[in-house]
């Protein structure tokens, strides 16, 4: 078992070191698009959230993981729950702000 929480603990360290690249990445394609509008500042909001936060729950969480004392902490666990819960809440709101941003299909008529 020890070896499985090692193991979630690097992929953890991981996904915290590598999101904010794709985050970023991503949100500059959104505002970059040239045929669609820009996405909504509310949606630009949440994903500045997102690149804030995740990393954040990953990398202390990794931490955590690999270092008993870590999780120990209040200080520390309540962030990474804050953080995490944080993470969560923003992929949730992200998904139905891109749900009701879809471009209205062309029915071909001018």
């Amino acid at each position: 078992m020890d070896i499985l929480i090692k193991i979630g603990a690097v992929l953890l360290l991981l996904v915290g070191a590598i999101y904010p690249m794709v985050g970023i990445v991503g949100l500059m394609q959104r505002m970059n698009r040239k045929p669609g509008p820009l996405p909504a500042p509310a949606q630009v909001m949440v994903r500045m959230l997102l690149i804030a936060s995740v990393p954040l729950a990953g990398i202390l969480g990794g931490f955590a993981g690999l270092n008993g004392s870590v999780w120990e902490s209040n200080v520390l666990r309540g962030v990474i729950v804050v953080a995490a819960a944080a993470s969560l809440v923003g992929f949730v709101v992200l998904a139905v702000l891109v749900q009701t941003d879809k471009p209205l299909v062309d029915s071909g008529q001018k």
